[in-house]
């Protein structure tokens, strides 16, 4: 089992981490952590991943408690993945409003 990870840039100020974990060249697990920069600090905004042997999802903005996605069981490591990174893609400057309104840095 080996783990990679790589970041992609949404703006200067606004990134992808990314944390697979490879068996045998498939994807077992996954975690998706979607961080901005806010007045010079990083802070996590958005998180998914299959840690603890389930999916589930942290929003900062509401809570740091894990939120089990039981509607997903049954997917593939490999859809899930992918879906999850084009709604991190498509809702990232959403989360990140949340984020700053919660956290009163507007």
């Amino acid at each position: 089992m080996k783990t990679k990870k790589f970041v992609i840039p949404l703006t200067e100020n606004d990134v992808l981490d990314i944390k697979l974990t490879i068996q045998k060249n498939q994807i077992i697990g996954f975690a998706l952590n979607f961080r901005s920069r806010i007045s010079e600090v990083w802070y996590a905004i958005y998180r998914v991943d299959t840690a603890h042997g389930y999916l589930h999802e942290q929003r900062f903005w509401i809570n740091p408690e894990p939120i089990h996605l039981p509607r997903f069981e049954g997917m593939s490591i490999k859809y899930l993945f992918n879906f999850f990174i084009d709604e991190i893609k498509k809702n990232w400057k959403r989360y990140r409003n949340y984020y700053e309104e919660k956290m009163k840095f507007r």
